[in-house]
């Protein structure tokens, strides 16, 4: 049975896959996405207060628009789908802080807003720190990192009678400790860093972390200038340290040329803060989503316990086809191209639909069952072609540990209530999901 099916959206006008309260409120738009697959598989969403796109919702679509660049470009005005007030705030973000640090308002954000040859160059400064052969040198460190946070979650889990989230016991923490170890930053940084780089993901997050009397627009202003002080230091450190003072990323990034000329300070802070919040947000709701299905599938999850070994790589596959963290992308056509028969035009705005793609049943059988044996699996979780996400491997390995490490404790775990998901078109964000020990 499709979503559709089950929850009876029958018309191309009352679909809705933009707003946020829905997301919020009941997850993923599963039914609209059917829909749009069966009867409009390349559709012009025009919608009030939301800019005019063409909904790209099928497997072979998707692929086939990160298939061609050339055609679909990265540097247009819309990367990430978003209401018109949405983008408009981004626009005016962007403006203050090149007035503010005397950066250059025509700058890119980070790489992924870059098409070749910007963005491969970029791309190739750490792309070898994140093969599978990287990955292998690293694996006795991750699993060291997932045997502290596993162990310690299941210590408190069985010695307390109250639930535990999920999310702040070990889907935060693993991917955190992760990255920042990489890039060399020190331990007892880590959650402030979680605290700065939370606010520029979702703004409304910063009041959790306001001082007394602080109202939320004053503590995102202070804990931006907190980030941007703090990425200040970590490049000024490293700077003093030289090219041979450290193995980490962050030493790598200062030290690197692109055609002989080391990046500006604002490409510095691009590139650090793109590999804290790629390395850590998607990894986390990854973790805390894999939690809950394989909860919510008992012999799934006995299937992993009975043979970690068969069947881990498999899972985490399932995982992030089921997951689907990233819910899209935006690309601008930059010449007319006809897509399965509709025809776009230069210009237009062409939005990714990942977790429908992972849906499609003309790719997969039985879309809608959670199976861990599933191979082959051919998702689109990490995007694909040049933007293929650069931390893949990291996120598959990190997920293979975690999983690997709490599979045998699963039996013991349920769920309590419904996850709190976070108000984001971009990541599918959960803030918190409970679990008790039984």
């Amino acid at each position: 049975m499709t979503a559709t099916e089950s929850h009876g959206v029958t018309s191309l006008d009352d679909v809705d896959i933009h707003s946020l309260d829905r997301y919020v409120a009941d997850g993923y738009p599963w039914a609209d996405w059917d829909l749009l697959r069966k009867e409009a598989p390349v559709y012009w969403y025009e919608r009030e207060g939301f800019p005019p796109f063409w909904a790209v919702t099928r497997y072979q679509d998707v692929h086939t628009v990160g298939s061609l660049p050339q055609i679909f470009s990265n540097a247009g005005p819309i990367l990430r789908l978003d209401t018109e007030h949405g983008l408009e705030r981004f626009a005016y973000f962007r403006q203050r802080q090149a007035e503010r640090y005397g950066w250059d308002v025509n700058e890119p954000m980070d790489m992924v807003f870059k098409d070749r040859p910007d963005h491969l160059d970029m791309r190739l400064l750490t792309m070898r720190r994140f093969t599978p052969a990287a990955m292998r040198r690293l694996e006795t460190d991750l699993d060291a990192i997932t045997k502290k946070f596993v162990g310690q979650f299941v210590e408190k889990a069985r010695n307390t009678s109250e639930p535990l989230d999920i999310v702040a016991e070990l889907a935060l923490p693993v991917p955190l400790a992760t990255i920042c170890g990489l890039m060399g930053l020190p331990e007892d940084d880590w959650y402030r860093i979680s605290e700065m780089t939370d606010q520029l993901f979702i703004g409304e997050l910063a009041a959790e972390h306001a001082l007394p009397g602080e109202s939320l627009a004053d503590a995102r202003r202070r804990l931006g200038s907190d980030l941007f002080d703090y990425l200040e230091e970590i490049i000024d450190d490293r700077r003093a340290r030289g090219p041979e003072g450290g193995d980490d990323l962050a030493n790598l990034l200062v030290h690197a040329t692109i055609d002989d000329q080391p990046l500006t300070q604002q490409q510095l802070h691009g590139y650090l803060m793109l590999l804290i919040g790629a390395g850590n947000e998607t990894t986390r709701n990854s973790i805390a989503g894999g939690v809950r299905v394989l909860l919510e599938h008992p012999d799934q999850a006995a299937l992993l316990a009975g043979d970690v070994g068969a069947y881990t790589e498999t899972t985490v596959e399932e995982i992030m086809r089921w997951v689907s963290p990233v819910i899209q992308f935006a690309r601008t056509a930059t010449e007319d191209y006809e897509l399965s028969g509709t025809l776009i035009k230069k210009g237009d705005t062409v939005g990714l639909w990942y977790p429908s793609a992972n849906r499609d049943e003309t790719m997969f059988d039985d879309p809608y069952r959670f199976d861990v044996t599933r191979n082959p699996n051919y998702h689109l979780a990490f995007g694909h072609g040049g933007h293929f996400c650069l931390g893949a491997n990291l996120a598959r390995w990190e997920m293979r540990s975690v999983f690997r490490e709490l599979a045998p404790y699963l039996e013991h775990l349920e769920l309590v209530g419904e996850p709190r998901r976070l108000p984001h078109l971009h990541v599918g964000a959960v803030h918190s999901q409970f679990v008790r020990w039984v």
